[in-house]
């Protein structure tokens, strides 16, 4: 039995994207810090774009974790669904074929 592929959920392309923004935040953190450090006049401004790179990045990753972990949960709880949907399909054959004798 399969579904109708409007209501698959695709984890894959959710960690992917998850995983970009993370990498760009954490860049954009690094080269605000360098930026920062090179213009110590308006060294105020760049701490705080600074900070909400790294909030960013901090929001992101915990995201990207509790999502990884649920992808996870679904593949095993969907694999033992699955094997208990062949072993019921199985038997109901073998069950067939007895009356069919």
């Amino acid at each position: 039995m399969t579904r109708p592929r409007g209501k698959v959920f695709t984890f894959a392309k959710v960690v992917t994207v998850l995983a970009i923004v993370f990498v760009v935040s954490l860049g954009l953190c690094g080269v605000t810090s360098a930026i920062s450090s090179a213009s110590p006049s308006q060294q105020n401004v760049y701490i705080v774009i600074m900070f909400a790179g790294l909030g960013g990045s901090v929001i992101s990753g915990l995201a990207l974790f509790v999502t990884v972990i649920a992808w996870i949960i679904v593949a095993i709880a969907g694999s033992s669904k699955r094997k208990e949907l062949e072993t019921e399909q199985q038997t109901d054959a073998k069950d067939e074929q007895g009356k069919l004798s």
